[in-house]
């Protein structure tokens, strides 16, 4: 099992009173940093792990956080959205990342030192370097098409993908669903979910696809064009969670499995190699949101506003492995994250009423309530 789970009871958790004005809705640790942005982020004590986290919400903004084992600071706060702000995702090197947005756009940002000389943490700069706006409508998932340079994006909106040109902003593809797949969905649902809109982006390198979840209980299997076959083709449609939003896709397993968690409250298992569902576990809640941890083992929140973590594949679910967040009453969660290393778990979700009047004053009773970030992580004497 991953460290986070196997030592679930004794790992220290981390809290922060808000994170957000209003919901969370995704959260995402950055790849290995020596990697991704080496040298950019201040290194921990001797043995402590260092994290960057990014958050996004309600308020229209990301947030960049430096999270170890003393706690979560700020890094940076990305602006210039113009709506909620709904997912996040990392590219592999250069300190890059993508948000992705309610306004229709995907804005591209760099994290990176002020210059050579720099050597704190206040001298981190996080800048907006592109912004892609030729969507038809809000902009539920992004992936980055390029492991070597920020150069090519996936995107989903409404009932397409597109892969755009990062510097010259050109469309070089996109799906396009046919009339017959579009008359079945709506024969078959109800009418607000008809369109099939795609809420959720994956992106398999190893396999050169991109799964969708969609607002109609389907997954939809898009190839990426990097294994033969045009961008945008359909490989595959499958329907694990008929009639219900599918908050989340992910590959698991080394890739083997696609997991998809839906707001039926399962959690469906898809074999790669015949894009068949092998699986469904029941949860007994909705669901909104999963990650991998390592292995076969998925992290999962919803409507019961705690964490839970179970190996999915493998059926070595352990009960005890459950983190609760320290706020009474529980509220909804909308997001969880793991760090690459399995040593680490972040979630948010839902405002929480603010109930001290310090906070009421600091956050003012116009604004929404604010959502607080928890994140646990593998205790250091162990």
């Amino acid at each position: 099992a991953p460290a986070i789970c196997a030592r679930a009871s004794s790992s220290t958790a981390i809290s922060r009173a808000a994170v957000h004005y209003g919901r969370t809705f995704d959260a995402s640790f950055a790849p290995d940093l020596a990697v991704w942005a080496p040298g950019a982020i201040e290194a921990g004590a001797e043995g402590d792990e260092v994290d960057v986290l990014v958050t996004c919400g309600e308020d229209s903004r990301a947030r960049v956080m430096r999270c170890d084992s003393r706690g979560v600071t700020d890094v940076g706060t990305c602006r210039g959205h113009d709506g909620e702000v709904l997912r996040v995702a990392f590219g592999a090197r250069d300190g890059a990342f993508a948000t992705a947005s309610a306004d229709g756009s995907c804005k591209m940002w760099r994290l990176g030192r002020a210059s050579a000389e720099s050597t704190t943490s206040g001298d981190v700069v996080v800048e907006c370097v592109q912004t892609l706006d030729e969507h038809p409508g809000e902009v539920y998932g992004c992936c980055f098409m390029d492991d070597v340079k920020m150069g090519t994006i996936a995107t989903c909106s409404e009932t397409e993908v597109y892969c755009i040109d990062v510097e010259t902003k050109t469309r070089l593809g996109a799906s396009k669903r046919e009339e017959s797949d579009k008359e079945n969905v709506a024969a078959s649902t109800p009418d607000r979910w008809s369109p099939g809109y795609l809420f959720s982006m994956t992106r398999s390198q190893e396999l050169g696809v991109l799964a969708c979840g969609c607002s109609d209980g389907a997954i939809r299997v898009y190839s990426d064009g990097a294994r033969g076959g045009g961008f945008g083709d359909v490989v595959a449609v499958a329907t694990p969670h008929p009639n219900a939003i599918v908050g989340t896709t992910m590959f698991i397993d080394d890739g083997r499995v696609l997991a998809s968690v839906g707001l039926d409250g399962t959690i469906a298992l898809t074999d790669t190699r015949t894009w068949g569902m092998f699986r469904r576990i029941s949860s007994g809640t909705p669901l909104m949101s999963a990650c991998g941890i390592g292995g076969g083992w998925l992290g999962m929140v919803g409507s019961a506003g705690v964490v839970r973590a179970i190996d999915a594949v493998y059926d070595e679910a352990s009960p005890a492995c459950v983190f609760i967040p320290p706020v009474d009453p529980l509220v909804p969660l909308f997001c969880v994250a793991a760090n690459a290393r399995g040593t680490r778990l972040a979630c948010a979700g839902a405002g929480v009423p603010v109930a001290t009047p310090a906070l009421a004053a600091a956050f003012g009773v116009k604004r929404p309530d604010p959502s607080r970030l928890d994140v646990w992580t593998v205790s250091r004497d162990e």
